[in-house]
């Protein structure tokens, strides 16, 4: 499957251990060309979102309107669950790693 961007912005995903929390801030995507190919530069953020529950987190995500593209939703839905893995276990989460056990 090929990258696409999605439209309704990028979600930049972490825990907050002191809170123990879910923190997922929404971004609204901006698209620049560089050397000849679209990258997405940092934007401007849109909402944040916090909850120790990846099932109310994603459902207040799609409630807002803030994905469009199925694959997407997919992406967002799979990061919450192994977010909320992590700090239920107290384990590290980073966005597009594997969690370590």
């Amino acid at each position: 499957m090929v990258f696409q961007e999605d439209e309704s912005g990028f979600f930049y995903i972490y825990l907050d251990d002191a809170r123990r929390n879910i923190v997922v801030e929404h971004y609204e995507g901006v698209e620049r060309e560089v050397r000849g190919h679209r990258r997405t530069a940092t934007g401007k953020i849109n909402k944040v979102f916090k909850g120790s529950n990846a099932e109310t987190i994603y459902r207040t995500i799609l409630g807002n309107g803030l994905i469009s593209r199925i694959d997407h939703a997919a992406y967002v839905g799979y990061e919450l669950a192994k977010a909320e893995i992590a700090l239920k276990n107290g384990l590290k989460y980073e966005q597009d790693r594997p969690v370590k056990v």
